[in-house]
């Protein structure tokens, strides 16, 4: 078995894979992938198939969440290099 053939096989598995995740554009009638929830080509508004990104309000959430802890760690670090070290 050559390395050409290597290559060309798992080309093919990539390309079967990229066409089971391809949909059309409702805008512009393009290929894209599913996770997509913008077109690269007309920029136009898609609807992921499984895919649901964060909504604002709970990535604020997230971020304040790890601050805070962010924070109290870094408070116990230095709270323990002056008392214990």
């Amino acid at each position: 078995m050559s390395n050409k053939n290597v290559y060309e096989d798992r080309e093919e598995r990539r390309q079967q894979n990229l066409e089971r995740h391809t949909v059309i554009c409702p805008n512009c009638g393009n290929p894209t992938l599913d996770h997509m929830t913008e077109c690269p080509k007309c920029k136009g508004r898609l609807k992921p198939a499984v895919y649901q990104p964060l909504s604002d309000e709970r990535i604020k959430k997230i971020r304040i969440i790890t601050y805070t802890i962010g924070a109290i760690i870094t408070i116990g670090v230095f709270v323990w290099m002056i008392f214990f070290r």
